[in-house]
């Protein structure tokens, strides 16, 4: 007789759990319940499994979860939210999210069967996007298996509550407008060396005022790095053309040379649907273009400035 795979890998989490102290959550939209349902059948489940939360409509995942209002709730980002705001409100060292459009419908531009995962533990959350055919019972079938997956590699990595990665206690989560003036903060520090190498006081970074932030806060996309609370890291990003445009990355002088720049790029680029991303940064840069070049990116253009120094634009398959 054949094993049931989402009870396989159940019973494989509640192995790891148990040898870590780790405890278990999660945030279910379209799944309505099943992942918890499932997680519940697992051995000494009431000693790991906290519990759930099922949210349907923005209301409930805003008021009760955090979503930040306007978030379109079949993206990776909202996926990243409902992970982040029930690991919060559960209590425990990973908690999982399920949201996207099961059908038999699709919901303006997404698809039947787009399914966004989010897990989230004391690294940081990471999501994972998927499109599975079938019928709404099939959808949800199959968002089940990939959520339980999830919190079993979650687990394998060890990337729960008793162990933090290298970059002590530094957690990657979506930007929000409340983050504004934080990011602003780090954004002036960050920037005064590049202004100095370009003699150039009067940059963008150095002079947009928090009214400009918020605004491209709210109509855009980004992450940033905490560090025990504090905003260490920020970056902006948005979708063009199927096309991740990573806008402005700013790290802390004190943080700079832990990794959170190339942290905050692979958060930005899996939880993108794009096909490709592209940054730019000046000619004079030499470590920017160093970890750009480290994380896959590949120069395509120079544009000249007219003053020996250039724009240089570079882009990395993302699929």
């Amino acid at each position: 007789m054949s094993v049931d795979p989402v009870e396989a890998t159940v019973e494989q989490i509640a192995r790891r759990v148990q040898d870590l102290g780790a405890t278990v959550g999660a945030v279910e939209s379209l799944t309505s319940g099943a992942v918890a349902s499932a997680l519940g059948r697992g051995s000494d489940a009431a000693g790991w499994f906290r519990g759930a939360v099922v949210a349907y409509q923005m209301s409930t995942k805003e008021a009760v979860l955090g979503v930040a209002p306007g978030t379109d709730p079949a993206t990776p980002d909202c996926a990243a939210q409902l992970a982040t705001g029930g690991r919060t409100l559960l209590g425990v060292d990973v908690c999982v999210s399920v949201t996207g459009v099961g059908g038999p419908d699709p919901e303006g531009s997404h698809p039947a069967g787009e399914v966004h995962l989010g897990i989230a533990t004391a690294a940081g959350v990471e999501t994972a996007s998927h499109r599975f055919d079938g019928d709404p019972a099939d959808v949800v079938e199959q968002s089940v298996r990939a959520a339980v997956e999830a919190i079993r590699s979650a687990l394998d990595g060890s990337a729960t509550g008793a162990t933090e990665r290298p970059a002590d206690g530094i957690r990657i989560e979506p930007m929000r407008v409340a983050d504004a003036g934080e990011v602003l903060t780090v954004q002036r520090a960050a920037f005064v060396s590049e202004a100095q190498i370009y003699g150039a006081a009067d940059t963008a970074p150095l002079t947009q005022t928090l009214e400009q932030l918020e605004a491209d806060i709210s109509g855009g996309q980004g992450w940033v790095a905490r560090r025990h609370g504090r905003l260490v890291g920020a970056l902006s990003c948005r979708e063009a053309d199927d096309v991740l445009l990573i806008g402005r990355i700013a790290i802390a002088p004190d943080m700079q040379g832990e990794g959170i720049g190339r942290r905050l790029l692979a958060r930005a680029e899996a939880a993108s649907t794009a096909a490709e991303a592209e940054l730019f940064t000046g000619s004079l840069s030499e470590a920017n273009l160093r970890l750009y070049r480290s994380c896959g990116y590949v120069e395509t253009e120079r544009i000249d400035q007219g003053d020996g120094t250039a724009q240089v634009f570079l882009r990395k398959q993302l699929r």
